[in-house]
């Protein structure tokens, strides 16, 4: 049988570039913002760029909260975020100073970094990756291999057993989340070439 995988539309954007990917790999994949879809589907995506506070409410207003929870927490669906997705999943936020869904025992905080010469906010371009423990989420995917991040903020997470990958950006941040069936990535998969289509295959073949 065919996974379906739900690319969850909440009015974040950056959707179609997650859509084209998943169907280059021909996956059986779709954009919605329906709680009774989101519900039937056996992998979730929580794409997103933009304002945490602002995603949250929207989370909200669509009433996806609930199904979101219920796929997630009771079903054990996996599911992974991407970027403000990937953040949307802490408990909290400095954006917005805003609630979160709270999968992960982490917060959402701004970039402090000394030397901001050398490194500006928000961060875009291409960095590596230093993994924390393996994953299925990257087989195939070499250690070499650079992923494309635009962001401002990051996680701080308080269980290291949570963290997947990091990055070196003035500071060392979580790049990568792995937490039972909750995975999530700072980077675009989708943005990010051959490593990032290998990412979005390794999920939707887990």
């Amino acid at each position: 049988m065919t996974l379906r995988v739900m690319i969850v539309d909440y009015g974040a954007g950056n959707l179609n570039s997650v859509k084209r990917s998943l169907d280059l790999l021909g996956a059986a994949s779709s954009v919605s913002s329906d709680p009774e879809e989101i519900a039937k589907a056996d992998k979730l995506i929580l794409p997103g760029v933009g304002h945490f506070g602002r995603a949250m409410a929207s989370l909200k207003q669509l009433e996806l909260l609930d199904p979101l929870h219920q796929a997630v927490l009771v079903k054990r669906k996996p599911i992974l975020g991407i970027c403000l997705g990937m953040e949307l999943m802490a408990e909290k936020s400095a954006e917005g100073n805003s609630r979160g869904l709270g999968w992960l025992d982490a917060e959402v905080v701004e970039f402090k970094i000394s030397d901001k010469n050398r490194y500006k906010v928000p961060h875009m371009g291409w960095n590596r990756l230093r993994r924390a423990k393996d994953s299925r989420l990257m087989k195939n995917v070499d250690e070499s291999s650079e992923f494309y991040f635009v962001h401002s903020y990051h996680l701080a997470i308080r269980n290291q057993a949570d963290l997947l990958c990091e990055t070196q950006y003035g500071i060392s941040f979580p790049s990568a989340i792995e937490k039972d069936n909750v995975f999530g990535v700072q980077y675009h998969p989708e943005k990010s070439h051959d490593a990032g289509i290998q990412v979005l295959k390794n999920f939707i073949e887990m």
